[in-house]
């Protein structure tokens, strides 16, 4: 069933009570070089303030090209729910490291469905198989957050084979038509909820309460194509 909603670069408390304030089911914390990286001490602050509430969003901690063994310590010291890997990590890398594991894949400009389904299907062949596959805009110096749009035919190609979560320039405007046109697994935003280089409350809500909505007609257009009860 469609619908997650993860929310990237997390770095003060009160961004991550607003997240979920706003009923984000995913939280993201970058231990990767970025703007948005977070020290282990900030992070452990951050899980505590979101572990309070009711009801809290899953804690997503981003890694790229990281080892095993710094993922392994970090993702077991905060608990984290799950990995995200954004780096050139291996399939057989997943199936070592054994967390629930989100894998980013990067695609660059004019390349083809086939092309990044080649780079994709690899993680699904053995088990573990990742819970979803991230599809992101490709940026020669940034793994994530660049605000670069994605091809969305591509990804409602691979959507149709693959658990997809869709990142890559997404905005609360633009969210609700880019899940009607790609009907991903999930959406996931890191700049597209920021001004001035901070997360934006105002943003956040309109985000996820877009996000929602466009999800929610997904269920119902499904329901009723396959002739299923009101």
């Amino acid at each position: 069933m469609p619908g997650l909603v993860k929310l990237c670069g997390m770095r003060t408390p009160e961004d991550v009570l607003v997240a979920a304030e706003a009923g984000a089911d995913l939280l993201g914390l970058v231990f990767a070089p970025s703007p948005r990286q977070v020290t282990l001490e900030e992070a452990a602050e951050l899980c505590r303030v979101v572990r309070r509430r009711h009801n809290a969003p899953r804690l997503v901690g981003l890694f790229v090209d990281a080892s095993l063994e710094e993922i392994v310590t970090i993702a077991g010291m905060l608990e984290l729910d799950v990995v995200q890997l954004h780096g050139n990590e291996s399939p057989e890398f997943l199936q070592a490291l054994a967390w629930p594991v989100i894998k980013a894949v990067r695609v660059r400009p004019g390349e083809t469905v086939d092309a990044v389904r080649a780079r994709v299907a690899p993680y699904f062949v053995r088990e573990p198989v990742p819970l979803a596959v991230l599809l992101d805009a490709y940026h020669p110096r940034l793994p994530g957050g660049t605000g670069r749009t994605l091809d969305w035919a591509l990804a409602a190609a691979l959507a149709q084979e693959f658990p997809v979560i869709l990142a890559g320039g997404l905005r609360p405007e633009t969210v609700a038509e880019a899940i009607e046109a790609v009907r991903p697994l999930g959406v996931d935003v890191s700049s597209g909820i920021e001004r001035g280089g901070k997360k934006d409350p105002a943003a956040i809500h309109a985000f996820v309460a877009a996000a929602r909505a466009a999800f929610e007609r997904i269920v119902v257009s499904n329901g009723a194509s396959s002739g299923g009860e009101p």
